[in-house]
């Protein structure tokens, strides 16, 4: 059994004969068995762990206890620059999510796997397209109007977020989120989110090939199905019609003849179930005593609940680092690949999308004999079959995706390393958008748009570093950097129309007067000098300090630099006397760190008044589009870290607390303007936003042996968000368009007129008046009102735009080679407006459609106490839309066995097998009545749902 210092078994460690091809690798509870001749050394190697080569003897069981390397660990745990250093990389605040839990989860997209397991991280998929990529927050929204989304960096390169959704989710050895200023300063210019650092598998030296095949078949259905059974049936609606007086018998009779009584699963319809999903993967990674290569292909299929909604991805890549000579070391990534995806266009309030449970239940997309309605419109409904638009009507996105990765690192002397890094992030769009001449809607006049987007992000860093050790107890380090980044984006586009062939699909067969076209251009760069000076003594006391100064395009001339700063302490207290014998303490160490960030996450010519062309008296013209503001500036946050981790009870415990204060000034937002200018806004710098908060993460060791292990986790982050300052000497802004308000002293909030209920005597809805401070949420019984009115009687509903409780828990456990792991993730005081309800629970606005079975609860005559008012009026836009929208959902299930190697036989081909079963989104709780509660917004539109998996799969070690 292979195991750490403190007890806990390390998975997939590589157990290999020394002087033979004889070897395995240790299963999840760090168990393995092997063969071997009397007498035989072994050699046990894992990345982040010193290697070990132990000698056999006559032993028949062996308990082996890996190490950190300091060094080894600071590589893939992060460093970003130069060659490491166990200082400062060791004092910054960060959480690793390992392969272990990457790989195989049946999602495109590997930011899902951070999802309830990195406190103070809020990661939410917004989007049931399987292309989507998630909303992603560290510790709360840190600005007002600049992009709160994280840096992200592959092996050392930023890279784009959209980037993470091409490549495979396989390929990568860990996921390390930087949370605090002694680990994300060093990035200065755009770690003010934090950094999510993906470093890609290497492979390991002196390790015999090692190939691994994985394959997963499954299906998606919609993770809930809860908002469409609460429809009503033909014979509800009907006898609701009848109620009302909507519709006479007569008439009801009528519908009955002609339709029938049956009800139709619209829900069925538009949202498919059991659609497929697979995934394909295959990797050989390996190395001589000097060079490394990790090679891998991989094929993700997935078809959308919706039509026109599917991804499909192949992907190559190609890791390979080779030791030159005892001073010289070279390394090149390449990853690439294509991917082809398609996305429901029907979202937003559309009956052919989110709206379209509207329809009314007796209707059917079928005939009597069975046969779809293919080509013409269904009867009553009026409407296409969505199967009929999406092949007439397709929309194909490809992308094709390179990020290659090089680099030189050189040693000349003895703790001097000199190294030099390119890297790119490279994509090529291609949007192609047809609409068939033999589409019935448009008879003979098909249309056609072709449009393709470029954008590389070039990033060039060149590092020197010195580490140093004296006397045993002094130790050193010194890195000096200079990093520049470059982007481009260019796109170009075509359409026209009058198509009269489905052969004939070209831009050149349109007709030449329906023609358009148009282009684009946007660049920007940075250029960042950066140092790193660490010192610790005794392996007890670290001390930390980073610098850089960045200098961004974004800005005005005069205020493109910025310098950016950071001081980490840490106290490895366990090491002290007084508490060496203290036994029930595993390890205990204090960290404490503040520092200065920076946000640059707007448009690129933000800061110029920039000029468009126009036409005037029919003639071309140009004049300012935008106003431009050359004061424009970094958003700058100063973050305040202090820490507490360790381990009790011999592994049986491990905590992390954290306490976090974290202040943003200089806001980047877009400040009303002088309308009398010609301009409704302009971007300044402006306010001061605060985020405090804790982070807990307790990971247990609750049973452990040779034959199984049960450890459970649970985390969580609590953060509160507070306004310190707003714009123009202002006290609030109420946000146009959006249903949130700015207040100072309070986090960003829900604003809408709050209902009280119905009027148990008239049937009318009734409103709270507000009061003269419309920041402060006025709930008075005696001052209410049945006059509508959205802006009168707009104030505070006190309720919170972001959630301030999210975290996740859940276990991995195993015996004898059956393991079961599950996790969930929960967001507490969530709220959203559900904007389809306002369309499902108004049946005389919208009458002659279906409704949620709620609104037969209305008020039919004096004292009835009911949910909605009389028939006859409209139920208003207002606080009732404003749902709680926390969840518990559990995330993920995996249930398998590792075949044991006597089942394998005496073959020398398979090393290992395993057969699993995987689920996501099996299971969901929540108040919320719409399709989906993980939607990160403030008000869900027509969102097309999150999806469940379950998916079977087989892992062969060759």
């Amino acid at each position: 059994m292979v195991t750490t210092a403190d007890g806990k078994p390390i998975s997939s460690v590589s157990v290999s004969v020394v002087g033979s091809n004889i070897a395995t690798q240790t299963d999840d509870a760090g168990r393995f068995k092997l063969t071997v001749p009397a007498g035989a050394t072994l050699n046990v190697s894992y990345v982040g762990y010193v290697s070990q080569r132990v000698f056999i003897g006559n032993a028949t069981t062996l308990s082996i206890v890996l190490k950190e390397d300091a060094q080894a660990l600071d590589e893939v745990l992060v460093i970003g620059y130069g060659s490491g250093t166990a200082i400062g990389t060791r004092l910054g605040s960060k959480t690793t999510v390992t392969s272990k839990d990457i790989e195989g989860k049946p999602t495109a997209n590997a930011l899902e796997a951070l999802q309830g397991r990195v406190p103070g991280l809020s990661v939410l998929t917004s989007n049931g397209e399987p292309s989507a990529t998630q909303s992603i927050r560290l510790h709360g929204s840190g600005s007002l109007g600049a992009s709160s989304t994280p840096l992200f960096v592959v092996d050392g390169i930023p890279v784009d977020a959209g980037s993470i959704v091409s490549t495979n989710p396989d390929d990568w050895e860990s996921i390390t989120v930087l949370k605090d200023a002694a680990a994300t300063s060093i990035y200065g210019s755009r770690a003010a989110n934090g950094v999510i650092y993906f470093k890609s598998k290497q492979g390991k030296a002196g390790e015999r090939s090692n190939i691994t095949a994985r394959i997963q078949k499954g299906t998606n259905d919609l993770a809930s199905r809860k908002h469409i059974e609460n429809f009503m049936n033909t014979q509800e609606l009907r006898a609701f019609w009848l109620e009302t007086g909507f519709r006479t018998q007569a008439q009801i009779d009528q519908i009955s003849a002609t339709y029938g009584d049956d009800t139709f699963d619209w829900g069925k319809y538009y949202y498919r179930e059991n659609t497929s999903y697979g995934e394909y993967n295959l990797n050989i990674s390996g190395g001589s005593p000097r060079t490394t290569y990790f090679i891998s292909g991989g094929f993700y299929d997935q078809e959308g609940i919706m039509y026109r909604s599917g991804f499909k991805r192949a992907t190559l890549r190609s890791n390979i680092s080779s030791k030159l000579n005892d001073w010289a070391r070279v390394g090149l990534n390449l990853s690439g690949g294509q991917d082809k995806r398609q996305s429901n266009p029907y979202n937003s309030n559309n009956t052919n999308g989110g709206l379209s449970l509207l329809a009314l239940p007796w209707y059917s997309p079928f005939d009597e004999n069975g046969e779809e309605y293919y080509g013409v419109t269904i009867p009553g409904l009026g409407r296409y079959s969505p199967r009929y638009l999406a092949d007439m009507m397709p929309t194909n996105n490809v992308n094709q995706q390179f990020n290659p990765t090089a680099f030189v690192e050189i040693v000349p002397i003895k703790g001097l390393t000199i190294k030099s890094q390119a890297g790119m992030d490279y994509f090529n769009y291609r949007i192609t958008s047809l609409r068939y001449p033999s589409y019935a809607g448009a008879l003979g006049n098909g249309t056609v748009s072709e449009e393709w987007q470029q954008g590389a992000q070039r990033t060039m860093t060149n590092t020197i570093d010195y580490r140093s050790r004296f006397k045993e107890v002094h130790d050193f380090s010194i890195l000096f950097g200079q990093e520049s980044t470059k982007y481009t984006y260019s796109s170009f586009s075509a359409g026209g129309s009058g198509l009269t062939d489905d052969r004939l699909l070209l831009l050149g067969n349109t007709i030449a007067n329906s023609r358009s076209a148009g282009s684009s251009k946007s660049e920007f760069a940075y250029n960042s000098y950066f140092g790193r000076l660490g010192y610790s003594y005794s392996n007890k006391y670290y001390f930390d300090f980073t610098l850089r100064n960045d200098a961004s395009s974004r800005f005005g001339k005069n205020n493109r630099n910025a310098t950016f700063w950071a001081v980490g302490l840490m106290w490895e207290a366990k090491k002290e006397n007084f508490l060496k014998d203290v036994d029930w303490l595993d390890n205990l160490s204090v960290k404490a760190s503040i520092g200065t960030q920076g946000n640059s996450s707007i448009g690129n010519y933000e800061s110029l008044a920039t000029v468009g062309s126009t036409v005037y008296n029919s003639a071309p013209a140009w004049g300012v589009s935008a106003p431009g503001n050359p004061s424009l500036a970094w958003e700058e946050q100063t973050k305040t870290t202090l820490g507490i981790q360790g381990g009790v009870g011999g592994g049986i415990m491990n905590f992390n607390i954290e306490f976090y204060k974290r202040v943003t000034e200089n806001m980047l937002v877009s400040v009303p303007y002088p309308y009398t200018s010609g301009f409704s806004d302009i971007t300044s710098n402006v306010g001061s936003l605060q985020n405090t908060g804790v982070d807990v993460d307790l990971v247990f060791n609750v049973f452990k042996s040779s034959t199984y292990y049960f450890t459970p986790y649970i985390n969580f982050n609590y953060n509160k968000q507070k306004i310190t300052e707003l714009f123009q000497g202002k006290s609030y802004w109420i946000v146009p368009n959006t249903g949130v308000s700015w207040a100072v002293g309070k986090p960003v909030e829900f604003f809408y007129p709050i209902q009280k209920g119905v009027n148990p005597q008239t049937g009318l809805m009734e409103w709270y008046v507000p009061g003269e401070d419309i920041t402060v949420t006025r709930k008075d019984d005696s001052d209410v009102t049945s006059t509508w009115n959205s802006t009168t009687l707009a104030q505070s509903t006190g309720l919170k735009r972001h959630s301030p409780f999210v975290g996740g828990f859940g276990f991995s456990s195993g015996y004898k080679g059956i393991f079961f792991d599950m996790s969930f993730v929960f967001n507490k005081d969530k709220y959203m407006i559900n904007n389809d309800r306002y369309f499902f629970v108004n049946p005389y606005n919208f009458a002659g459609y279906n409704q949620l079975k709620d609104v037969m609860d209305y008020w039919k005559q004096p004292g009835d106490n009911a949910r909605y008012p009389k028939y006859g009026t409209v139920n208003q836009f207002d606080s009732a839309l404003i749902e709680d929208a926390s969840f518990l959902r559990m995330k993920h299930l995996r249930v398998g066995y590792d075949i044991p190697k006597k089942w394998l036989g005496v073959q020398n081909f398979f090393r290992s097998a395993k057969i699993y079963y995987l689920g996501r989104n099996l299971w969901t709780t929540t108040k919320y009545s719409g399709p989906d509660p993980e939607v990160d917004s403030n008000l869900a539109l027509g969102v097309n749902p999150n999806t469940k998996q379950s998916v079977f799969g087989i892992e062969l070690q060759f």
